[in-house]
């Protein structure tokens, strides 16, 4: 071999039908240990319940008050829940998927938002900071009772405006349906601050009436309206809110349900912040300002309550529910787990199985060497 130059790699004695045992003997431990998980109850099992079971007793006290003020339609809302809006009103901000607000209405989401906070560490007495727009109260709601239920500080700023489907029922708009739940003294949490919504969080694309349906919607509720006069604005506004609401002790999360611009960035960016817990994002993310950016810059996980199938997949739930599910049904209560001494005994199988082709192959190598000398050895004739 020239000078200078390195062997990377060598001829093997050993015959490829050993190699081939080996790589399937690896393929079928990892088959094995896969299989063969553990599944055990999340250590908020009894919160998550909690929360479910808080989010059901809601929607009992909720439906009959949206059935006086508009009925339920049970062709859109078949399972009469009352969280589910109008094709079209005054403050109605853009257009929605309606399948995705029906997978909504499932008390188990509740037992997601407390997964997903358990995920990013969160902690009873942890200050959370919390964006919801009307787009998915039934969310809005799994996540308050979540909150409520894991005994955290929640620092919320709210949209008054909602997407097709959501809250977007005059009267019934998602600051009129948390103050029925204050009222009812089913939850506790209020709003620190509320935004008109719509295009850059400032009601932009909403007639006159719209506007004053959800200024008399914060004053029923008693949330301060803020009105920003630019999208940056509105940005530096919300962080102001939740860092005031923090009093200088550190935010644990940002929550974050449907798609509140000042939150998620405008279209540009706002794909690029993934679903569910999220950690980092692609730099083209950092464009344009928005609090969700901000916050993962400053190293705080965001729980993105966004692409609402892949997230009903990710926990076993239902898209959409055919009725309505019952308190601590689907896979997101169930934590699996690998079984270790499985997993240790598929690695001594292998290195057993390893080491007895290696010798089986030294053998082989020894008997052909020993072999050729003796050849080497007979006279001639």
């Amino acid at each position: 071999m020239p000078r200078g130059q390195k062997l990377y790699w060598r001829p093997s004695d050993i015959p490829t039908s050993a190699l081939l045992l080996l790589a399937l003997a690896a393929i079928a431990a990892l088959i094995v240990v896969e299989t063969f998980t553990r599944e055990e109850a999340s250590d908020y099992y009894d919160e998550m319940l909690d929360a479910s079971r808080l989010v059901q007793q809601s929607i009992e006290t909720l439906r009959p008050i949206r059935g006086r003020i508009e009925p339920i339609n049970p062709d859109v809302d078949p399972l009469r829940s009352g969280l589910i809006g109008v094709a079209s009103s005054p403050i109605t901000s853009n257009s929605g998927h309606l399948e995705a607000k029906q997978a909504t209405i499932n008390p188990n989401w509740a037992a997601v938002v407390i997964r997903l906070l358990a995920e990013a560490g969160v902690e009873p007495g942890d200050h959370v900071a919390v964006a919801v727009s009307g787009s998915f109260p039934a969310l809005n709601l799994s996540v308050y009772a979540a909150l409520e239920s894991m005994d955290v500080t929640p620092i919320a700023i709210v949209s008054g405006s909602a997407s097709q489907w959501g809250a977007n029922v005059p009267g019934f708009a998602w600051m009129d349906i948390s103050r029925e739940l204050r009222n009812a003294e089913l939850i506790d949490m209020q709003a620190r601050a509320a935004t008109l919504g719509g295009i850059e969080d400032r009601g932009i694309g909403l007639n006159e009436r719209g506007l004053q349906l959800i200024r008399s919607a914060a004053d029923r509720a008693g949330i301060e309206l803020m009105v920003p006069d630019s999208y940056d604005a509105a940005v530096a506004e919300r962080i102001r809110i939740y860092n005031q609401g923090a009093d200088g002790q550190p935010i644990a999360a940002l929550v974050n349900v449907g798609g509140g611009t000042a939150t998620t960035g405008p279209e540009s960016i706002d794909h690029y912040f993934g679903s569910g817990l999220i950690r980092k994002a692609p730099s083209a993310a950092f464009r344009v300002p928005s609090v969700m950016g901000h916050f993962l810059q400053e190293g705080v996980p965001v729980i993105n309550f966004s692409g609402i199938r892949g997230l009903a997949t990710q926990f076993g739930l239902p898209y959409p529910p055919q009725r309505m599910e019952s308190v601590g049904s689907g896979g997101v209560y169930r934590a699996e787990s690998y079984q270790r001494w499985l997993a240790a005994l598929m690695i001594v199988l292998l290195l057993g199985l390893t080491a007895l082709i290696m010798r089986s192959a030294n053998i082989a190598l020894a008997a052909g060497q020993s072999g050729r000398k003796k050849d080497a050895m007979k006279p001639k004739v």
